[in-house]
């Protein structure tokens, strides 16, 4: 029997990478054919934890069609999958995401609960089964919940992840560094890395009748970035808002030391709206909003107000 393909969306997060290689190790350790595989090349932060603590890369496939089953880990729309995928093959979703496209997956047992990663739902699998897990899983879930909740300092941080990170840290023994070591790893956008690092992690959404697009950048020194790049930043985004046919965009970059979002577009109508909704004041293009807030958490916010 063929194993079933353990993957998440195109060019995935930390989140994903550690959530495909996890569960794929689970799966197996019960009784299940299954490998773990990507699509595209995972985030920076991924690179750094594989590279740091030696583990292998999950394998690249350029789809899922040779693979009778699949099962996506922090993935449940189909936009991110990017046609990889035939969805009647997914046989289940693990997912965190509270704007979904389950509906659109007719065979698949689905799991979609608000914690803050989809890491601590893979842990917990673990947990619950009372399944040994080797160090690099524990050590992959354990940045995948570091990252997903910005240090437990994120809004959708739960005490499920909290206890996760708990259990499977007894197993990787990670330094108390880790967490600045790893937000660090990513936030070097020197030259040509920012205008890739916006795009590797964009995504657009249809609210009402319009289609908004959010780039969202997780870094420590976004004060800096915003204000000496600003110009770059809003040229990046006019040139996908126009190449991807969308209505609105906009820029969140979350300071995961000062803990502040910085919010950038050129936008007026966006900008009203963004002011509306999450009560900050536009300066020219740029806004500031103290505490941090994710992509995740203003995507129903906005939704709500232009679905009305």
């Amino acid at each position: 029997m063929k194993p079933a393909l353990v993957t998440c969306y195109v060019d995935p997060d930390l989140d994903g990478v550690s959530g495909s290689f996890a569960y794929a190790e689970f799966l197996q350790k019960t009784g299940k054919s299954a490998v773990a595989g990507i699509f595209g090349k995972p985030h920076e932060e991924a690179k750094y934890i594989l590279n740091r603590f030696d583990i292998p890369y999950p394998q690249e496939f350029p789809d899922a069609y040779e693979f009778d089953e699949v099962i996506l880990v922090d993935s449940s729309d189909l936009k991110g999958l990017g046609n990889k995928v035939s969805p009647p093959k997914v046989i289940e979703i693990i997912d965190h995401r509270k704007i979904n496209d389950t509906n659109a997956f007719p065979n698949a047992r689905i799991q979609i609960e608000l914690v803050g990663a989809a890491a601590t739902l893979v842990a917990e699998k673990f947990i619950e089964s009372n399944v040994a897990i080797s160090k690099e899983s524990a050590i992959l879930l354990c940045g995948g919940i570091v990252s997903n909740t910005l240090n437990f300092k994120a809004g959708v941080t739960t005490d499920r992840d909290r206890e996760a990170f708990e259990w499977l840290n007894n197993e990787a023994q990670l330094p108390e560094s880790f967490w600045k070591e790893l937000f660090l790893a990513k936030s070097d956008l020197s030259g040509d890395a920012l205008s890739e690092r916006i795009q590797g992690d964009f995504a657009w959404f249809e609210m009402g009748r319009k289609k908004v697009g959010i780039a969202q950048i997780e870094m420590i020194g976004a004060k800096e970035l915003v204000t000496e790049r600003e110009l770059e930043i809003l040229q990046i985004l006019n040139t996908i808002k126009e190449e991807r046919d969308l209505d609105s965009i906009f820029q969140s970059t979350l300071e995961l030391e000062d803990e502040k979002n910085f919010f950038v577009t050129d936008d007026d109508e966006m900008k009203k709206l963004l002011e509306k909704v999450l009560g900050i004041e536009f300066a020219y293009n740029i806004a500031i909003r103290e505490g941090l807030i994710m992509r995740k958490q203003i995507v129903p916010l906005l939704k709500a107000e232009l679905e009305v």
